[in-house]
């Protein structure tokens, strides 16, 4: 068999097959395929739309400004997201309204079993939004909280790795208490990981409290040292005599002619000094 008679036999073929498809197969279902496509092509569009409207009243309330720069961005970023929460949203709403059109579509058809799937993924579907918009409300509240707590500590005792130790810990024990909340709005089992958590946590504490106990009296001896030495009095204290150049959380500095003398507060107040009165 040549070429031309192959493609001759092929044609003939193609035609008779669609003369038998369109009058058995297309013509009496054909009120199902225009409802199919009709329904495909609805949930399209409004996947779309819903995508769109979402985003924006998002945007317009202030999520993605919220969100910038934020841990929930971070997380976005390791899964490989390109976009942002607002859009990861707005996907997300698109998805479910195609999941729905799917199913509808496979009611249609008459696949019970399938459509019993669908189903099933339906019910679960707001689930999962709930349980995504506490992990992403959780992470801004850790987020925050996390930071607010770092300056707060920074401030009180002016050690930077102190500070972000403290913040880190705040931050990742409200993100974690969303995570769980977020496992357990989808039925998961948290009872293993809230064991765990709250064991970690609880080793966290002793550990800081092991770390702490030396800077703890320090701190709070250094709030009776601010009440009785201000920068540039000079004291004299066991054998060094020097003008006080800076009083820290956890000493004073103690200028002794060309060096500095550092002398934890707890030390100084338990100990008699001498201090210079200004005439």
């Amino acid at each position: 068999m040549d070429l031309n008679s192959f493609l001759q036999s092929l044609q003939a073929w193609t035609v008779s097959f669609f003369e038998q498809l369109v009058p058995e197969y297309i013509l009496p279902n054909l009120q199902l395929i225009i409802q199919i496509i009709i329904i495909l092509l609805v949930g399209y569009i409004v996947g779309k739309l819903a995508k769109v409207v979402v985003t924006k009243i998002l945007s317009v309330a202030g999520l993605k400004r919220i969100t910038a720069k934020t841990w929930t961005e971070e997380v976005l970023r390791v899964t490989g997201y390109k976009g942002n929460i607002v859009d990861f949203i707005g996907d997300l709403i698109k998805w479910s309204i195609y999941i729905v059109t799917l199913a509808v579509v496979v009611q249609v058809l008459g696949f019970a079993s399938v459509a019993n799937i669908f189903n099933q993924i339906i019910i679960f579907i707001p689930k999962i939004i709930v349980a995504i918009l506490i992990v992403v409300v959780g992470f801004i509240i850790a987020d925050f909280f996390g930071k607010v707590f770092e300056e707060g500590m920074g401030k009180i005792f002016r050690d930077e790795i102190l500070s972000k130790f403290s913040g880190g810990i705040v931050k990742y024990s409200i993100a974690m208490i969303a995570l769980i909340i977020a496992l357990s709005m989808i039925g998961l089992d948290v009872n293993a990981l809230l064991i765990l958590f709250t064991a970690l946590l609880l080793i966290i504490v002793i550990v800081t409290c092991i770390g702490l106990k030396d800077l703890v009296p320090n701190f709070t001896a250094g709030i009776h040292v601010r009440g009785m030495l201000r920068v540039g009095d000079r004291i004299k204290f066991r054998n060094y005599s020097g003008i006080v150049e800076r009083i820290n959380p956890y000493s004073v500095d103690l200028r002794v002619n060309r060096k500095t003398v550092t002398i934890p507060n707890s030390i100084l107040i338990k100990e008699p000094f001498e201090k210079e009165v200004k005439k």
